[in-house]
């Protein structure tokens, strides 16, 4: 079901997922996608805000292209403590059919929250992620130049707004082109992503876009190399790379095999709107250097 829908500028996403736990309560227990990502510098954007609100917790398995293992999800939405649903657009891409994860979510009574972090400008059925569950939060430096700043978006009538709006974000966010922003990054993607289909060594995690996805990068898994090897090998020549999900949350152990398969084999690579094809064609051939040696 797609609610009408509300948005509210905020410092960050992290601090929209916050609020939106808060107005479904401490009696909530959350059901969580088992790929949830860590750093030191950061913590944990997802996570954090799960243990700040004293909410207790469960994991769903993901498959090996992160999207949702079906029957697990099924098995564990009819638990009977569990109040809401995380749901994460991981590096743009749209979860499963979210109209019909939203569906099951209703007939189950839960809320339905989508993690739209990654995915700002994607769409799915021609509607914007973040507008099929009943509350979604988004994160505008991840897509934009932009210092922070974060969305939220409030889908169902019975959670209310905040008091508070930030409008500095908003009167940068209304400066940049957002259309064509997200040409861009497709026609990197789409580039990038023929330059990478003979490169041995390497598996391709989305190797289709799907119309209206705005991807946030291009996530590859190493396969032949040790991971973190070739990233700071990249590093070291120069080439940009973004750390995401390299490292999952504790609780995430190995009993969950694909997401401890993903993230110590990930590696994300730039198609972001300042880069060009030459940028993109360097970054091809480096990384084939390091992988074939």
């Amino acid at each position: 079901m797609v609610y009408p829908n509300r948005r509210t500028f905020l410092d960050n996403g992290r601090t929209a997922f916050s609020y939106i736990l808060k107005q479904i309560g401490n009696n909530n227990k959350i059901l969580l996608p088992s790929y949830i990502g860590i750093t030191d510098k950061e913590g944990s954007g997802v996570f954090d805000p799960v243990l700040e609100n004293g909410i207790d917790y469960d994991f769903y398995n993901v498959n090996k292209d992160l999207s949702i293992d079906t029957q697990d999800f099924l098995e564990k939405i009819k638990d009977p403590e569990i109040k809401s649903v995380l749901v994460i657009h991981y590096f743009g891409f749209a979860q499963n059919d979210i109209d019909q994860l939203a569906t099951i979510c209703k007939e189950h009574d839960k809320y339905l929250i989508e993690d739209c972090a990654h995915s700002l400008l994607s769409k799915f059925n021609n509607k914007g992620l973040g507008s099929f569950g009943d509350a979604s939060f988004f994160s505008l430096h991840k897509i934009l130049p932009m210092e922070g700043g974060g969305i939220l978006q409030i889908n169902n009538p019975n959670i209310k707004d905040p008091e508070i709006t930030d409008t500095g974000h908003i009167r940068l966010f209304l400066k940049f082109d957002l259309s064509k922003i997200a040409e861009t990054r497709r026609a990197n993607y789409l580039y990038l992503l023929e330059k990478l289909k003979l490169l041995k060594g390497i598996e391709i995690l989305y190797p289709g876009l799907p119309e209206n996805i705005v991807p946030l990068n291009f996530p590859i898994l190493i396969k032949n190399k040790d991971r973190n090897e070739v990233y700071f090998e990249m590093l070291d020549r120069e080439i940009e790379l973004v750390s995401l999900y390299y490292r999952l949350i504790n609780q995430i152990n190995e009993s969950y095999s694909n997401s401890y398969y993903i993230s110590k084999h990930i590696i994300n690579l730039p198609i972001h709107q300042a880069i060009t094809f030459s940028d993109i064609d360097e970054v091809v051939e480096e990384l084939r250097k390091i992988i074939q040696k």
